[in-house]
C-alpha cells in the first residue's frame, strides 16, 4: 500500500487517439487567440498523448475478491470508463491509501475488469480510482524579436490550491505538476542564444486570474529575429513529466477538453516581450474492438509417383484419401506419401496425431497384437534392429525385415514448429541415417493416437510429409489388404 501522493504513473496508449495542436502561420488545427505586443509566429504546442487521466469513484457494487469494478457515473471527473484503456495501472483505495491494479478489460461505461482482485479495503463505495496519464509536449516557435539575454517560457494551466496542483494527482481540467518537477529540455545552443538547464516551477504565475505552471528556458546571448526553434532548423522545447487533466466537469465523452497554454518570450527581468497563446486538446482515446473466430485448417493431399519424399522417389501416387500400395514385393519396398498441411490462430498451437485402425489385413481378419504372424496380417514392422514400436522409430533399410510402417519428412518451405521425428535422424534407435521409421499406434491393440507434428504458438500452412513403406514376406497370403489411417488436428486456443 503506498500513499497516492507518492504514486504517478504514466500509460502508453495504443489505440487511434485525436491530437489537437495549433499551428500559427503553419500548419495545424486548433483554435488560437492573439495578444497585445508582438506575437512569436509559427506556434505549436503538441501533447504526445492527449488522453485524460482518470479520477473515478466506486459504487457500491463491488466486493472483496472481485476482479470486476463497478464506478459510479455522476458527481466526480471521471464517470464512464471511457478514460480507461486495457493495460492501464490504476490505483484504488480510500484515505490516503491505494493498491496497484492492472486494467484487464473494460465491459461497459461503468464496469472494468482488473488483475489481482479487489483487496480488502478496497471494494468500498467512495473509494478512488485513479490512472493518471502523462505526456511530453513539444513547444515549437519561431521568434519575432532580438532579446538579449532573455527567456522562453512556457505556461500550462494549473490548479489554484498550490497543494492540489502537486500532489501526483490528476486534477479536473488543470494539470498536475507531479510530485517530482517535470523535466524541461531545451534546445542546443546556437549562435546568440546560449540555453542554461530548463527550470520547472508549479504555480509561478497568476494571468488573468488563472494560475499556471511555468517553465522555462533561459539564455544568455543576443538572440535573434525569426529564429526558428521548429525541430528541424533547430530543436524545439521539450516538457516532459506533467500530468494530464482528469475530464472536466463539462466533458462530453469523445469531445476534447481544450486548454490555453501560452508562449511567451521574455527579457531578464521577466518582462513579457512576446507572446501567444495556442490550445490543446485533451481527449479519450477511440477504442477499437474487433472479433477473430477462433480457426484451424487441416488438409491432405496426394504425392505423385516418382516424387522424393524421405530421401527415396515415391512407387507410387496417392490422393487426399487413398494410399494405394499396389503389388507389395518380397525382395523390394513399396514407398509412397501423403502431404499434411496445417494453419491456426490459436495462441497455444497445434497438434497433429494419428492412429491406425488394425495391421493391414485380409479379408477383415482382425490382426491381434503387436507385430501380428497371421499370414492373413502384415504386421508393423519391428524395424532392423526389433525396436520399433508406436512410439519408438527404428532403422529399417533391411527387406529382410518385413511388414509395414512410416517416416516424417518436414517441411523446408514451411516447416512445423516441432515434428516426433524425422527419416534421417536419431531419434529413438535410429542411427542418423535415411531410414528411421516408426509403427502407426494401433487402435486394436488399444494404443492412443500419437503425436506427429505440432506448435505451441500460431502456425501458417506448416506441412510435413508422411512417407509410408511396405515390403512383405513369402509367405503372405495372397489377396487385398487394408486398414484405416487417421489423421487428427487440434487447435489449443
Amino acid at each position: 500500500m503506498k500513499k497516492q501522493t507518492d504514486l504517478v504513473y504514466t500509460s502508453l496508449f495504443k489505440v487511434i487517439s485525436l491530437i489537437l495542436v495549433v499551428v500559427l502561420s503553419g500548419v495545424g488545427f486548433g483554435v488560437f487567440s492573439q495578444v497585445d505586443s508582438a506575437n512569436l509566429t509559427n506556434v505549436s504546442v503538441t501533447l504526445s498523448n492527449p488522453r485524460p487521466s482518470f479520477r473515478g469513484k466506486l459504487d457500491a457494487n463491488n466486493s472483496v475478491g472481485s476482479s470486476t469494478v463497478s464506478i459510479q457515473t455522476s458527481g466526480w471527473p471521471s464517470i464512464s470508463t471511457n478514460q480507461l484503456q486495457t493495460n492501464d495501472t490504476i490505483l484504488i483505495g480510500n484515505d490516503g491509501t491505494a493498491t496497484t491494479y492492472t486494467v484487464t478489460s473494460i465491459p461497459s461505461s461503468s464496469t472494468f475488469n482488473i488483475t489481482p482482485v479487489l483487496g480488502s479495503g478496497d471494494a468500498d463505495s467512495g473509494d478512488d480510482a485513479i490512472s493518471t496519464q502523462s505526456a511530453n509536449l513539444t513547444v515549437k516557435l519561431t521568434t519575432a524579436n532580438a532579446v538579449a539575454n532573455g527567456k522562453f517560457r512556457v505556461l500550462v494551466p494549473a490548479e489554484a490550491d498550490d497543494t492540489s496542483a502537486a500532489d501526483g494527482l490528476p486534477d479536473s481540467g488543470k494539470f498536475d505538476f507531479s510530485t517530482t518537477a517535470p523535466t524541461v529540455t531545451c534546445p542546443t545552443d546556437i549562435t546568440g542564444y546560449d540555453f542554461v538547464t530548463g527550470v520547472a516551477t508549479a504555480s509561478a504565475v497568476t494571468v488573468d486570474g488563472q494560475d499556471y505552471h511555468a517553465f522555462t528556458c533561459a539564455y544568455s546571448g543576443d538572440g535573434a529575429i525569426g529564429t526558428a526553434f521548429d525541430g528541424s532548423t533547430n530543436d524545439p522545447i521539450t516538457i516532459s513529466g506533467l500530468i494530464n487533466p482528469a475530464p472536466k466537469s463539462s466533458h462530453t465523452a469523445g469531445q476534447a477538453d481544450t486548454y490555453k497554454v501560452i508562449v511567451q518570450h521574455i527579457n531578464s527581468s521577466d518582462a513579457v516581450q512576446d507572446q501567444t497563446t495556442v490550445s490543446i486538446g485533451v481527449v479519450e482515446a477511440v477504442r477499437v474492438t474487433a472479433e477473430v473466430a477462433p480457426q484451424i485448417t487441416f488438409k491432405i493431399e496426394g504425392v505423385a509417383s516418382g516424387a522424393t519424399a524421405c530421401g527415396v522417389t515415391t512407387d507410387v501416387t496417392t490422393t487426399a484419401t487413398a494410399v494405394p500400395l499396389g503389388e507389395l514385393s518380397i525382395s523390394s519396398f513399396v514407398d509412397a506419401a501423403q502431404k499434411l498441411t496445417v494453419s491456426t490462430n490459436a495462441a497455444n498451437g497445434y497438434a497433429v496425431t494419428a492412429v491406425e485402425s488394425d495391421q493391414l489385413s485380409r479379408g477383415g481378419t482382425t490382426c491381434t497384437g503387436d507385430g501380428t504372424t497371421d499370414a492373413n496380417c502384415i504386421p508393423d514392422s519391428a524395424g532392423d534392429d526389433g525396436a520399433m514400436t508406436h512410439t519408438n522409430p527404428d532403422d529399417w533399410s533391411l527387406t529382410t525385415t518385413k511388414g509395414f510402417g512410416y517416416s516424417i519428412e518436414n517441411s523446408t518451405t514451411s516447416p512445423a514448429n516441432s515434428v516426433a521425428f524425422e527419416y534421417s535422424g536419431t531419434t529413438g534407435s535410429c542411427d542418423g541415417g535415411n531410414d528411421c521409421y516408426r509403427q502407426f499406434a494401433d487402435s486394436q491393440d488399444s494404443q492412443s493416437p500419437v503425436t506427429l507434428f505440432s506448435s505451441s504458438t500460431v502456425a501458417d500452412s506448416e506441412n510435413i510429409n508422411v512417407c509410408y513403406k511396405a515390403v512383405i514376406s513369402a509367405t503372405q497370403s495372397a489377396g487385398n489388404y487394408e486398414n484405416y489411417i487417421t489423421y487428427t488436428a487440434t487447435a489449443t486456443f
